[in-house]
């Protein structure tokens, strides 16, 4: 039923929690491939050098954009060290749109995301990237609630 799979993550280790829910949804699905995204949207300020020079952002997107690639690799070749296909994807728009963009034209059958849980003004003024799926996605979203250290009794 899930032969692809969306994974968004942040780089968080709260994001992460989701991947033994995708492993165990992937091995019981015969899913065919599982595809890790992170959004690094581009910075929109500009620095000045030591010299009074405007410095471009092009290397600082650059290395962003390469860091996240190599995270998503690294959790990448733990799936495909059993055998799943695994696809890694950055996009420069900002999160929830970019997860949306992606299911809309890559032919995803499930959205494995991870919330946050802020609550109050917190989620207000942060926004919720969950909520936002969940309302516009055009697929189904399996929303995983991770547990905080201060949850585990």
């Amino acid at each position: 039923m899930y032969r692809h799979i969306l994974v968004p993550l942040d780089g968080s280790a709260l994001a992460e929690q989701v991947l033994p829910h995708v492993h165990a949804l992937a091995a019981n699905e015969g899913t065919t491939k599982i595809t890790l995204l992170r959004a690094v949207p581009p910075i929109f300020t500009t620095s000045v050098d030591y010299s009074g020079m405007l410095a471009t952002t092009t290397e600082a997107i650059t290395q962003m954009e390469q860091e996240a690639l190599d995270y998503l690799n690294h959790i990448a070749k733990q799936f495909q060290s059993e055998g799943y296909q695994v696809h890694t994807e950055i996009s420069a728009l900002p999160p929830a749109e970019a997860i949306i963009e992606y299911a809309a034209n890559h032919n995803v059958d499930l959205i494995v995301i991870a919330t946050h849980g802020r609550s109050g003004l917190s989620r207000w003024v942060f926004g919720s990237v969950t909520q936002k799926v969940v309302q516009v996605a055009p697929t189904p979203v399996l929303v995983i609630r991770p547990r905080h250290d201060h949850d585990k009794s």
